[in-house]
């Protein structure tokens, strides 16, 4: 009998509805476990109750920047690895984030993007 996985909690805080329907469509063909958030408010509501072991985040949203989620992630004390996700060219300002751990420049490869999340949704736990 093979033992399953238990699936680990992918959160997609982007305001692009194009985007969320592309990354739906992804989670069903690779098995991840996804919740989305439209704004930032609603990503830092559902990293507190959801409890996600990896963040795709958009720079650019309503309510609250993408920024503006890490900044109150890390006075929480929040350590979740984060993939952010923007239109920007020049975000050398967000290094100072440790959880970051790649910057994807819209528009990015898919390809790299399901490896990338792979990758880390495949850690050990």
């Amino acid at each position: 009998m093979d033992s399953v996985q238990p699936k680990r909690k992918l959160l997609v805080a982007d305001d692009d509805e194009a985007i969320q329907i592309c990354m739906e469509d992804i989670s069903r063909q690779e098995g991840w476990d996804i919740v989305f958030a439209r704004d930032g408010e609603e990503a830092l509501a559902l990293i507190n109750s959801d409890d996600p072991v990896l963040i795709v985040l958009d720079q650019r949203m309503p309510k609250m920047t993408g920024e503006e989620v890490l900044l109150s992630m890390q006075a929480q004390g929040r350590e979740i690895p984060v993939i952010l996700i923007s239109a920007e060219k020049d975000l050398t300002r967000m290094r100072r984030f440790p959880s970051i751990i790649r910057v994807l420049t819209k528009p990015f490869d898919l390809d790299d993007f399901i490896y990338l999340v792979n990758t880390e949704l495949t850690k050990s736990v």
